[in-house]
């Protein structure tokens, strides 16, 4: 196992870098980036799902995430957005749902909560990412998602700092369900990860469905009143940080005199995704 921190400059505005081997693209932004134009970016899926979000903050963190993957998705791989395609597939049933999957080699992943949004991308290396804000928890939620040394460790942090530790807890046992592509299928409680004052790692998976190759886990700095972690199966990751909410402002201010909107400015360089 190997354990990161994730830089902290910013990318250029309205600027999708091609994407390097060994590399992971970090694509921040905010509920607040939730423009009603970003719904022309989503696919036909994405935006029955956004219809049907009653909530206006729950239907902001889900247009922002969804048009934010698929405008630095598309961008890598040279195409319009309105061209992309991506599937889910469940890896326990095989059913249109579960972790998203771009065209290769493209390997993504992102995550929303509270006012933070997280696009993952990297070439042929499997991810997961997990952003949380940091809110009380239920001991029964404790009991059920923590292993026995989790639990006690949670228990000697003072009581104002234990909804951070079980959001650490939490965010990097997520990452690591999500880049194996298992998600909840598979319970929290049956991985063992390093407590969170230390530096993030898998210390046990239990069960039948623990990975063969090796899992690499980061934790992510997600801004106040958030914790995010990464992980990534079978190799190490080097992490850029990137503004998606530039990215995105960029979009809706780009719409054309038909008011739809164009494509991302991108890099003049060759995408190359050779290893």
């Amino acid at each position: 196992m190997t354990a990161g921190v994730a830089g902290t400059g910013l990318a250029a505005p309205a600027l999708v870098p091609p994407l390097r081997p060994g590399q992971c693209q970090l694509w921040w932004a905010s509920a607040r980036d939730a423009h009603p134009r970003l719904r022309e970016l989503l696919d036909e899926g994405g935006r029955a799902r956004a219809d049907r979000l009653r909530k206006p903050a729950a239907r902001a963190l889900h247009l922002t995430a969804h048009a934010l993957a698929r405008v630095v998705t598309a961008a890598q791989l040279q195409l319009q957005t309105s061209m992309l395609r991506m599937q889910a597939v469940c890896k326990q049933c095989g059913g249109p749902h579960g972790k998203p999957q771009p065209p290769e080699p493209l390997r993504l992943s992102w995550s929303h909560s509270g006012e933070r949004v997280v696009v993952a991308l990297t070439l042929r290396i499997d991810i997961g990412v997990d952003v949380e804000r940091v809110a009380p928890y239920e001991q029964e939620t404790a009991d059920r998602v923590l292993a026995a040394p989790e639990r006690a460790a949670l228990a000697t942090l003072p009581e104002a700092g234990r909804p951070e530790g079980f959001v650490r807890y939490w965010t990097r046992k997520e990452a690591l369900l999500k880049s194996t592509g298992d998600g909840l299928a598979v319970s929290p409680g049956l991985l063992h990860v390093t407590a969170p004052a230390a530096a993030p790692r898998l210390l046990s998976w239990s069960g039948p469905a623990r990975p063969s190759l090796p899992l690499h886990l980061y934790d992510l700095d997600a801004g106040p009143g958030h914790l995010a972690a990464l992980a990534t199966v079978g190799a190490p990751v080097r992490l850029t940080r990137h503004d998606g909410s530039s990215l995105l402002a960029a979009q809706h201010a780009s719409a054309d005199a038909s008011g739809l909107l164009t494509d991302p400015i991108r890099p003049t360089a060759e995408r190359s995704f050779a290893s």
